[in-house]
C-alpha cells in the first residue's frame, strides 16, 4: 500500500451573510499520510449500496485529535467530507469519505 500526502481542514466561521448565517471557511490543520482504500467482500455483504457507490475508506495515521476536529480533507487534489471514524488502530484510523459533488 503506498500511502500518500493526505491534508485535513476544520471549517471555522469567518462572517455572516444578509440573513445572519455563518460563512465557513476551510483552515488546514494538518498534514498526514493517508490512502483510500477498496471495500472488501464482508462490507459489500452488509452495507447499503447507496453507501458502497458514494463512500470510500480512508487509512491515515492522523491522530484521533485531529480527526475528531477535522470535516474535510484533501487527497491528490481531490476534497472530501470525513463522514465518521470507524477503527482506531494503534498505528493507524480508518474512517469514511465522501467525494464533493462536481
Amino acid at each position: 500500500m503506498r500511502m500518500k500526502p493526505v491534508h485535513f481542514f476544520a471549517l471555522e466561521v469567518v462572517g455572516r451573510d444578509e440573513l445572519n448565517n455563518p460563512i465557513h471557511e476551510p483552515v488546514p490543520i494538518g498534514s498526514y499520510k493517508g490512502v483510500l482504500t477498496q471495500w472488501s467482500l464482508e462490507e459489500i455483504a452488509v452495507m447499503d449500496r447507496e453507501v458502497l457507490e458514494t463512500h470510500q475508506k480512508l487509512l491515515t495515521d492522523a491522530p484521533r485529535s485531529v480527526l475528531e476536529r477535522a470535516e474535510r480533507v484533501e487527497i491528490e487534489g481531490v476534497s472530501y467530507a470525513i463522514i465518521d471514524l470507524k477503527k482506531d488502530f494503534r498505528r493507524w484510523r480508518l474512517c469514511h469519505v465522501k467525494a464533493d459533488e462536481p
